[in-house]
């Protein structure tokens, strides 16, 4: 059972804790988790409050995750903290609205339904049904409170709940669905030249890089940076450690020898009508596999045999021409349970009936087994070590990890103690800022952490926490280097290829505006092309998600006016890459607007109606909320949390 543990954790964990990471602060309050008395609030929702100490607490999480995935171009995306503050609190007062409108409406998840969610999460299963303890276990394992996370979890479904209602009640009428048909299939004929300028035709003199950088200063600064010490303790580690002897293993395998058989095999043959996994589940071609399917299975009921049939009609190529046969199969080898079942129900020469899996329509026959046999101790004696030694290094793990939790906060000025406590030295970083993804900044929960207030200005130790399954760290800041402002002569090279680009953008902007409306006077685009030597592409009628041409001529192209017959509509627009775009609309053809029932649902899911119906109705949510935010109060980038 406990290895078992080790197995899940990870994948429990991103199954269900990550869907909860928002509710766990947005809903319940980061006071819930830190402590401390009242804060002040930045924001009141109707009848609840957005604390300071839960705004602070968000601030600093979203910018640790901006600051890794721009690294260094963070502060030209984001040169004022404002920016990310606003989001914050937008994002927060829609969940607070959310929740309320919830609670209100009355939507209730009750216990059974509760308990039937919990047990049917495979991560808390052991052999296919719900295991209690390996559930507690699971939650120990991450240091969760089990009332806790079992309110969260009934908070969640609520919402999903609420969701669903909305999703699928909402739908859109076929005329709009007729519509949005004709739309998708239209087609234009246009045609487009860019008007474009290198960077290293145009200079850029030592004044207008020195004003640049006067002007912009805060967008040249280094990153603040922290080196740490600190101390980490490794279930691997530990396991590695221990000594497990041939007679405790022996022991183990006389006194649970039921474990150690072998697994049934059962060897299965299969014929296979495929239907694309594209197709929605009320496709037609469901229909037609099943016919295909039931059709050979009265034949074979009526004495066809079987390895002829899935030579002449078996869509799987790979068995089709062994007869459908697929070798043995042991249990968990299918990913389709009824698949499984069906097979591990039958007597050898019976066939199942037309089985709908992922991949189609299947129909199974049993032609061997081979029954359980008894492992040699031989055979198993390293994995009943292995496993011996991962049950003791966690049962040591959890010991260890709670009398060091303990003890970086009792001694918080140091972690020496701590370190001793477990005989592992103090170890130390290099500097580390908010871009770096190396040493124990590879784990973001270390990197969320390090610019907190408490372990920069109060020079606290931070909390042990699990960077992975069996892994912990506990951290304290030995140096902090402040952002400082960068000298000119480090980055005027950087300016100078700014400066370089946004002037020759200006200038292909400048003469494609002249070449534009040359081409509103009459010119075409041919004889304009000829002249200044650009390209012209065309690619003949084509619909709007053709990608052989550039998103922003595309989406252009496809919102101009349709021309008159015999006339052209032209346009000229500045592209994202600093290029001028000349285009000429020559021809609009309307899609068809006949839809029969399967295209009808097909749209319907591309349309995804019900996902924006939803959307819209949290906008009239906030739109009629009683919501007061304090400005003042998210401006304060100096609140402490």
């Amino acid at each position: 059972m406990l290895q078992d543990i080790r197995d899940r954790a990870t994948s429990w964990v991103a199954y269900v804790i990550i869907g909860l990471l928002i509710l766990s602060f947005a809903l319940w309050g980061i006071g819930e988790y830190f402590g401390g008395g009242p804060a002040r609030p930045v924001a009141t929702i109707n009848r609840n409050e957005i604390t300071s100490q839960q705004f602070n607490q968000q601030v600093q999480q979203r910018k640790q995750v901006l600051q890794s995935i721009l690294g260094e171009n963070y502060r030209q995306q984001y040169p004022d903290e404002s920016i990310v503050r606003q989001q914050v609190i937008q994002d927060l007062v829609r969940t607070e609205l959310l929740r309320q409108e919830v609670d209100d409406a009355g939507y209730e998840i009750s216990d059974a339904n509760l308990i039937r969610r919990i047990q049917q999460i495979p991560q808390f299963q052991q052999d296919g049904k719900f295991d209690p303890d390996l559930y507690r276990r699971l939650l120990e394992s991450q240091r969760l409170n089990k009332a806790q996370w079992e309110n969260e979890l009934r908070e969640q479904d609520k919402l999903r709940q609420f969701e669903n209602t909305i999703a699928t009640s909402s739908f859109i009428p076929k005329a709009e669905l007729k519509r949005f048909q004709s739309i998708s299939e239209q087609t234009r004929d246009f045609k487009y030249a860019l008007v474009s300028v290198k960077a290293d035709e145009v200079s850029v003199s030592d004044a207008e890089i020195e004003q640049y950088f006067e002007e912009n200063k805060q967008f040249y600064q280094t990153s603040e940076q922290v080196k740490l010490s600190y101390i980490e303790l490794k279930e691997q580690d530990i396991a590695d450690g221990t000594n497990v002897s041939d007679e405790d293993a022996k022991e183990i395998y006389e006194s649970q020898q039921e474990r150690y058989m072998s697994a049934e095999l059962r060897r299965a043959s299969h014929i296979m009508f495929k239907v694309p996994s594209e197709l929605g589940s009320d496709a037609l071609e469901w229909d037609e596999a099943l016919e295909k399917a039931n059709d050979l299975v009265q034949k074979l009921e009526e004495g066809a045999d079987f390895t002829e049939l899935a030579k002449q009609y078996s869509e799987d190529t790979l068995s089709a021409d062994k007869g459908g046969d697929m070798g043995f199969i042991a249990p968990g080898d299918f990913t389709n349970k009824d698949l499984e079942d069906a097979l591990f129900a039958l007597d050898v020469g019976e066939n199942s009936k037309a089985i709908r899996t992922e991949q189609g329509v299947q129909i199974l026959q049993l032609t061997e087994i081979h029954e359980p046999e008894q492992e040699s101790f031989e055979s198993v004696r390293e994995k009943i070590i292995n496993e011996r030694k991962s049950q003791i290094a966690q049962e040591r793990f959890i010991e260890i990890s709670d009398e060091i939790a303990n003890l970086v906060v009792e001694q918080p000025d140091d972690l020496e103690e701590a370190s001793e406590s477990f005989d592992s030295s103090i170890k130390q970083t290099g500097f580390l800022s908010a871009a770096s993804n190396d040493e124990i900044f590879a784990y973001p929960k270390i990197k969320n952490v390090a610019f907190s207030n408490d372990i920069l200005v109060e020079k606290l130790n931070s909390d042990l926490i699990q960077v992975d399954d069996g892994h912990v760290i506990a951290f304290r800041v030995l140096e902090h280097k402040e952002s400082e402002q960068k000298p000119l002569a480090d980055v005027k090279d950087d300016i100078q290829r700014l400066l370089s680009v946004r002037k020759a953008s200006d200038n292909a902007t400048k003469q494609g505006s002249e070449l534009f409306l040359k081409l509103k006077d009459g010119a075409s685009l041919e004889a304009l092309a000829s002249e200044n030597n650009l390209e012209v592409v065309g690619h003949g009628p084509i619909r709007r998600d053709d990608n052989r041409v550039p998103f922003q001529i595309s989406d252009q192209a496809f919102s101009m006016e349709k021309p008159a017959e015999g006339t052209t509509t032209v346009e000229g627009v500045a592209q994202a890459d600093g290029s001028y775009a000349l285009i000429e609309l020559n021809a609009v053809t309307l899609g068809s607007t006949e839809v029969d029932d399967p295209q009808m649902l097909q749209l319907s899911q591309r349309v995804n109606y019900g996902r924006r119906e939803f959307s819209a109705i949290i906008d009239a949510i906030q739109a009629n909320g009683d919501v007061v935010i304090y400005e003042n109060r998210v401006s304060d980038t100096s609140a402490n949390f």
